[in-house]
């Protein structure tokens, strides 16, 4: 096994993902078609199922890679399994059934199906073909129609009967609805299709959309229900710059941006209690902080980029002996977090930071930024270097690997020593002095001791480790920050 292809260069990982989600409905077509959990309730989506299966190949292709349809081929795997076997859903399924508004999986089944209408109006509306359904699709506005950059927005309930000529016929309140692109704004409340943003660059094209998040259980997406109508509209110019700085300095990163990224939102700073996050059942798929600084932009799509790839090959073979996920579970010190960590979010965090430390190495070796740019450049590298160490070090100790994951880790490690020798180089210092970007796109130093001094990087670094290093994981953090 070439470790390193898999961890930087495979691209067979995103098609066998899709391909194992295509098995998935396979799977869940046949046992619903041989046991009839649901006595009957399921016979539409088995009518549904063969106009899916019929379907142009490319234009399934299209629809299968759209995140939406792995996070519906996922869930409806496990709901039949636990139908069919008479078996307690696991805590995680038990929380989308909560989230589903069903008590039991035979109930949260029976709604789950009736989302798979969802990805037939998406196959219709892109192959220009009319479907009825036998019962409308009920559902909560707004939604997303995947592989598209059509939206439905608007408030309350809708029930989508059918499409007919690239128009959906529904019912909002009682009353009827045609909804098709272009059509006059009646309401802030009504059912409106929307054309959303994209950004293009080269081969790279990321629709800008926030619906695509509304999903049960999906609780982030929270931060993006209160947001202007234009305000995904309003980020495409930096995203676009953003971009050309990861063509430019990250060119493999921006590679695996246009193969596998299909959907993204960005929300303000002050909404919602997180930065940015991407999420496994989600694939292709993440929401950003809009930042208002393309540099900052490029680390974060960097940066969630390479969760997203790292979800895609923990799916092909487990790396952690016992995977722990959850806050339940975090028990760890990480160098990025406030909070302690599960050994798998450490994992996810060496590996993403790995990319992101090459791209602030590769613009300081450019030489485009002056003044508190450069210097923020320049806290960026040696900070990530120095995270990188401990976060390595905090997995040596504690994780428990499988042959496969220890062969990754190894790999890893060469990585991070690598970027150590980088860093020392170029003559990037740990005394450089911390600095900080804002919300704004602001450079500012990153505040001052007790002596006046402004706070070095290294500083920063040993002040987070006294301050949350509660279980005293890093005593030895001056041999980590020296040895590795």
């Amino acid at each position: 096994m070439d470790v390193r292809a898999t961890l930087w260069t495979d691209s067979g990982i995103y098609r066998r993902r899709y391909e194992k989600a295509a098995n998935a409905l396979i799977a869940v077509e046949q046992a619903l078609r041989t046991s009839r959990p649901l006595g009957g309730a399921e016979d539409e989506f088995l009518d549904l199922y063969r106009v899916v299966a019929s379907a142009d190949p490319r234009r399934f292709t299209q629809v299968w890679q759209d995140p939406f349809a792995y996070f519906w081929a996922r869930l409806a795997y496990e709901l039949v399994g636990s139908c069919v076997n008479a078996t307690p859903p696991p805590p995680r399924l038990e929380r989308y059934c909560v989230a589903l508004g069903a008590s039991a999986p035979a109930g949260a089944l029976a709604l789950h199906l009736e989302e798979f209408k969802k990805l037939v109006l998406a196959l219709e509306m892109i192959s220009g073909r009319d479907r009825h359904f036998r019962r409308p699709l009920e559902t909560r506005l707004p939604f997303s129609i995947a592989a598209s950059r059509y939206s439905v927005i608007g408030a309350g309930a809708i029930q989508v009967s059918d499409i007919v000529d690239g128009t959906l016929n529904a019912i909002h309140d009682g009353r009827p609805v045609r909804l098709r692109p272009g059509a006059a704004v009646i309401g802030p409340e009504m059912p409106r299709l929307v054309t959303r943003s994209v950004v293009r660059r080269g081969e790279c094209e990321l629709v800008l959309k926030p619906e695509a998040f509304f999903l049960p259980g999906v609780d982030a997406a929270d931060a993006l229900r209160d947001l202007s109508e234009h305000f995904q509209e309003q980020q495409v110019a930096l995203l676009e710059d953003a971009l050309a700085l990861i063509e430019r300095h990250q060119p493999s990163a921006f590679e695996h941006l246009a193969e596998v990224v299909r959907v993204i939102a960005l929300k303000p700073a002050a909404a919602g209690d997180y930065s940015n996050v991407s999420y496994s059942d989600l694939p292709g798929a993440f929401i950003l902080t809009a930042v208002e600084d393309p540099y900052w932009i490029a680390d974060a799509l960097i940066h969630e980029l390479f969760h997203n790839r790292l979800f895609f090959i923990e799916d092909g073979q487990r790396i952690l002996v016992e995977p722990d996920e959850g806050d339940d579970v975090a028990d760890f010190y990480s160098p990025w977090r406030d909070e302690l960590r599960p050994l798998s979010g450490l994992l996810h965090a060496l590996y993403v930071y790995i990319p992101v430390c090459r791209f602030w190495l590769s613009v300081w070796r450019s030489a485009e930024t002056s003044g508190l740019r450069k210097a923020y450049v320049e806290d960026q590298a040696v900070r990530g270097s120095l995270q990188l160490r401990i976060a390595a070090r905090q997995l040596r100790r504690y994780a428990g690997f499988t042959d496969f994951g220890a062969e990754l880790f190894k790999e890893l490690e060469t990585e991070v020593e690598a970027v150590r020798a980088t860093v020392d180089g170029l003559r990037l210092s740990p005394s450089a002095p911390a600095m900080i970007a804002r919300v704004d796109g602001q450079i500012v130093v990153g505040g001052v001791g007790p002596d006046d001094r402004p706070l070095t990087v290294i500083d920063t670094i040993r002040d987070h480790v006294k301050r949350y290093d509660v279980r005293g994981e890093c005593g030895d953090l001056e041999a980590i920050l020296n040895r590795g």
